[in-house]
């Protein structure tokens, strides 16, 4: 019977639904741990991201300072998986209120992985030679 085909594969859907929403459950509480082991690094070492290698002492000593050691490319960010809208402001020295400003993002939890979001200029009165 037709019926008894649909039920079974309706089943295995289900059955794979469910743990599609598991892992996805497991993601979630594991980029909250790796969130929270940053927070506790960033505590340490402040300015370097988890998976970064370690600045060079001239550019540590003069942060914002050197274009070359900003991530950014044209004031761009993609969001990595578990960082959130205030790790990212900290990474960039902005205000989580210019980033929401900046992306017209209403609400912060409902940032994604892989979604690239603008960086506002932290000040436009620090760029006051134009570069060649």
């Amino acid at each position: 019977m037709p019926n008894e085909g649909k039920s079974a594969e309706s089943a295995q859907l289900e059955a794979l639904a469910k743990k599609i929403d598991e892992q996805n459950a497991k993601i979630d509480a594991l980029s909250q741990e790796i969130l929270k082991l940053e927070q506790q690094f960033s505590h340490a070492r402040p300015g370097v991201m988890i998976g970064e290698p370690t600045p060079a002492p001239a550019t540590a000593a003069a942060p914002g300072t050197s274009a070359s050691h900003s991530p950014v490319e044209g004031n761009v960010h993609t969001v990595a998986r578990g960082e959130t809208l205030t790790s990212i402001a900290k990474m960039y020295k902005v205000t989580v209120d210019d980033l929401q400003k900046a992306n017209h993002i209403e609400d912060g939890r409902k940032l994604q992985a892989g979604q690239t979001i603008t960086i506002p200029t932290a000040s436009p009165a620090a760029s006051g030679s134009p570069s060649p």
